[in-house]
């Protein structure tokens, strides 16, 4: 599903609806603009969510059998050289997908030990080694259960510079560069420069020439603000020869007080929250926050990796792969969580800033312009595939008045449509013709929509407490029983006749037919809506697989012809009048020829993205502007009576638009729900400075 959220100075906040029938699992959230579409996937904010039953079976994961861990080499700049002092970082990765730890030993060709290591954090150590000429060297690595295995380490060069990093002072920050014997005498007097950079902006820069075999140097960490800092040795005519990242932290987050008239509460009883909000300088701040209350010894969240706008902003959205606990780096920070995000620094890479696509001018195309309206983007081509340049486009409404635009395509056939409509939960239809002077019967309009999402392996952001899980679903299915019996009523046996539903296919019958749509147009997408109701299909990033092909995606045939899978995604259940799967040997669509397919008829006249009699037409529906719902918050002020429900909520309250005053005061009240336990107040946001800041209070409901 997806729905496009209105910002008001960059703020913006949405929600969704689970269905009722939401299978159990792991799922993902995705948020990003349409500029940032211009730029890697990993630039976007995800984030993993676990939707759970009540019952404790159908939350287990399913995890591979136990084997080795994936266990990788990281030497700090990038290389080991023969001859210098090298610090390696090791990361190990179970067959989980979550880090392992693990005991080591470095041996060389010879058996000699060199080296000994022990994971530290999260699967993560470093050990230090001064390679040699003409030897190879493993890595005998020990399981907590005993067992060895080894692992071979990066071979190591001859020729090239190593650079460290010591930024475990809390004012400066070291770097040395070293060269190697042979490089040093090739290169003697050579010029050399060390450029730092933060988010694209240049904060520090030295040249040096290779007069000896290193050079260091100690810079202020003032000059650089709070995030990843990316260090580079460039050679004179500009190659980028070695890197290192390092956090660089500040105490100069946004100071959130967060109060309470008291430390313990009754069930249903009234809470006030005071907030206030001050900068680094103890100045009263302006600015967008957010609240959310949750009950967090019943919500399953002890354990559980949290994400902040800190972690967030400063950290995730810079560095590749998956990060365990992120906010265990911001948290009661300590010479030992610096030196474990010194670690991540080592093991995982930036992507934010490539030097060598920079210096060989491939800056990344921008396709997508900023979005202050709703847009509609496609190509027009040929039905070769060719791109069609300077084709007129079409595009007609007809409900909530009838208006028509056009546009040109450019070099690339892409076409766009700006500024539609900007009334939220507006649902608009849209017919869109590509069409040449000289033909448009052999042109193919598409429209321009988002590739799948594809998870990365070991992307498990939720790592459930089994024990906090048992107490939760017990509790919660206690109070189940007794709120429902208290409701239930008593129904005389019912005999249910069926006759068996007419197919298309006449004598070739469909494994499954599906009927009975929903009628409202709720934004439930199709794939979402099938996920629970088709027999031996499974469905990975919102494809439709096979349990006969599990890797190859099935064929989608909509009102009779083929259409691209990622289209799949933007049909709406509320659009589709009937489903038939061929998925069994020897069961093929007549009129394609193609089998493992499922078939789409959509609903007569409703506009579904759609081709109509020609290629080079389709219908697009637009859900408009989404227009986010109150967050339920009930108000227990007069007397409960016996006929109230329990309220078993773990989420109990949410507030997105918290706006602090001139003196950086705010407050906010909510009541608690019948759930005894540990309640966790987070509020965490922005001020008008660009400036974030978190935190978090807990208190006890009894």
């Amino acid at each position: 599903n997806r729905i496009a959220i209105p910002l008001s100075t960059g703020i913006g906040w949405g929600d969704f609806a689970l269905p009722v029938l939401t299978r159990p699992g792991s799922y993902q959230i995705r948020a990003y603009t349409n500029w940032m579409r211009n730029f890697a996937a990993d630039y976007f904010f995800d984030q993993s969510i676990i939707v759970s039953d009540t019952q404790l079976s159908i939350i287990k994961r399913k995890q591979k059998a136990g084997g080795d861990p994936d266990v990788q080499f990281f030497p700090e700049g990038g290389a080991i050289i023969n001859g210098l002092r090298s610090k390696v970082a090791v990361k190990a990765i179970s067959t989980k997908g979550i880090a392992e730890d693990i005991d080591g030993s470095i041996i060389d060709n010879d058996g000699n030990e060199v080296a000994v290591f022990s994971t530290q954090h999260l699967g993560m150590g470093v050990f230090a080694i001064i390679p040699q000429t003409g030897k190879n060297y493993k890595a005998k690595i020990t399981r907590k259960d005993g067992k060895q295995f080894t692992v071979s380490l990066p071979k190591a060069q001859d020729d090239g510079f190593s650079i460290a990093v010591n930024n475990s002072q809390p004012d400066s920050i070291s770097i040395r560069v070293a060269s190697s014997a042979k490089l040093f005498e090739t290169e003697k007097g050579a010029r050399y420069y060390l450029l730092a950079q933060a988010g694209a902006k240049v904060y520090y820069t030295a040249d040096f020439k290779l007069l000896s075999q290193s050079f260091t140097t100690r810079i202020d960490k003032q000059r650089f603000p709070t995030g990843i800092v990316q260090f580079t040795l460039f050679a004179e005519n500009g190659e980028p020869l070695n890197e290192r990242i390092a956090f660089i932290q500040h105490n100069d987050q946004l100071k959130l007080g967060i109060s309470t008239a008291k430390e313990v509460y009754a069930t249903r009883q009234k809470v006030n929250i005071a907030i206030k909000v001050a900068d680094k300088d103890s100045k009263p701040v302006v600015g967008s926050f957010s609240a959310a209350v949750i009950n967090e010894d019943l919500a399953g969240t002890k354990g559980i990796s949290k994400n902040s706008i800190l972690s967030n902003l400063l950290l995730t959205s810079d560095i590749k792969g998956y990060i365990e606990d992120p906010d265990y780096y911001f948290t009661n920070i300590s010479d030992k969580t610096r030196a474990d995000l010194d670690l991540l620094m080592l093991t995982q890479g930036f992507h934010r800033f490539e030097w060598k696509q920079v210096m060989n001018g491939k800056n990344p195309e921008l396709l997508f312009d900023p979005e202050t309206a709703l847009t509609v983007a496609g190509y027009l081509k040929t039905n070769g595939g060719k791109p069609v340049s300077k084709g007129k486009v079409l595009m007609y409404k007809t409900k909530g008045g009838w208006f028509k635009k056009d546009t040109l395509t450019n070099e690339k056939g892409r076409f766009v449509f700006k500024d539609l409509v900007t009334d939220p939960d507006s649902t608009l239809k849209y017919v869109i013709q590509g069409r040449t002077g000289f033909d448009k019967k052999n042109l193919v309009t598409s429209i321009d929509t988002m590739a799948p999402f594809k998870t990365q392996p070991g992307n498990h952001t939720n790592v459930y407490d089994r024990d906090t899980l048992s107490v939760y679903q017990k509790t919660l299915n206690q109070q189940l029983k007794l709120s429902l019996d208290k409701r239930l009523i008593s129904l005389k046996e019912v005999t249910i006749k069926a006759e068996k539903e007419p197919s298309r296919w006449g004598a070739i019958d469909p494994d499954q037919i599906l009927r009975g749509f929903p009628k409202d147009a709720s934004g439930e997408t199709l794939s979402f809506y099938l996920t629970t109701r088709l027999r031996g299909i499974t469905f990975q990033n919102g494809l439709p697989y096979t349990s006969r092909d599990p890797k190859t995606v099935m064929n989608i045939l909509l009102d009779g012809s083929i259409i691209p899978p990622e289209l799949f995604g933007t049909i709406l259940a509320s659009d589709v009048e009937s489903i038939e799967v061929l998925r069994t040997t020897g069961k093929v669509d007549l009129l394609t020829g193609v089998g493992n397919v499922i078939v789409i008829t959509s609903k007569r006249g409703q506009g579904l993205y759609t081709r109509q009699e020609t290629p080079n037409v389709i219908t697009y529906p637009s859900n408009g502007l989404y227009k986010a719902r109150e967050f339920y918050s009930p108000k227990y002020e007069g007397p409960k009576t016996v006929m109230q429900t329990n309220d078993l909520r773990t989420t109990i309250y949410w507030k997105p638009d918290i706006i602090t005053d001139k003196d950086g005061n705010t407050s906010l009240s909510f009541f608690n729900a019948d759930t005894k336990g540990t309640y966790r107040i987070t509020v965490e946001g922005i001020d008008t400075d660009g400036n974030i800041g978190h935190q978090v209070l807990t208190y006890k409901v009894e």
